[in-house]
């Protein structure tokens, strides 16, 4: 039972984060020095560092998943009485999902961008 409930809350959480992401967008004014513009390039360039991290990790957690799913189905069908018994094997699989949150890789470079003499201003969609 804990198997199926995990899947809706990812979805929500995910549709959650859509929903919000929608309703609010980021205007960069950039730094004017030079100095402050080079800085903004080590913003963006820790940013995909850390979105590739979160996808990776993402990645990682849903195979490994998949492959606990494999092993206990092919448990399950190796000790199945009967062909009901390997039907509802097939019927209890979990579902396998990860979603990579990269907020906080967003707020990062937002913090970032603004150390860098930058400007973040928050846009009401």
């Amino acid at each position: 039972m804990m198997d199926m409930q995990r899947p809706y809350r990812s979805l929500c959480g995910f549709l959650l984060a859509v929903l919000a992401a929608g309703c609010t967008s980021y205007k960069y004014v950039p730094p004017k020095s030079d100095a402050g513009r080079q800085c903004v390039t080590t913003c963006e360039t820790n940013k995909q560092i850390c979105i590739t991290g979160k996808e990776q990790v993402a990645a990682v957690k849903e195979q490994a998943c998949e492959t606990r799913r494999a092993n206990t189905l092919a448990t399950c069908l190796a000790t199945a009485a009967n062909d009901k018994g390997k039907e509802q094997c097939t019927k209890r699989q979990a579902y396998c999902s990860s979603y990579a949150s990269t907020y906080s890789c967003d707020s990062a470079y937002q913090a970032c961008y603004i150390q860098c003499g930058g400007q973040v201003i928050e846009v009401e969609d």
